[in-house]
């Protein structure tokens, strides 16, 4: 049962990590739109079975404008969300 969804909303990616499975980097593009966010949560929707909406990347607090109204709208549908980060912005625990 399909539990969760894991947006890869950019490519882009602050770092050039040797274990990146996904071959993120400064120079990767790509990103996710709010449009295809809206559509995605739809199906999500449809599923039934989807509690959480995950936004990872490449690093996706390089297009927190995007990030945080793809959350607000996962949460407004009712999802659970997360976020995946390299926490390079991170000050404290």
């Amino acid at each position: 049962m399909l539990k969760g969804i894991h947006f890869l909303l950019t490519y882009t990616c602050n770092y050039t990590c040797e274990h990146c499975f996904l071959y993120c980097s400064p120079n990767s593009r790509g990103t996710f739109t709010l449009k295809q966010i809206r559509e995605v949560l739809g199906e999500a929707k449809k599923i039934g079975s989807v509690d959480w909406i995950y936004f990872e990347g490449g690093e996706p607090f390089l297009y927190y404008p995007i990030m945080i109204e793809g959350i607000r709208l996962a949460k407004k549908e009712g999802f659970k969300v997360g976020i995946v980060t390299n926490s390079y912005w991170a000050t404290s625990i």
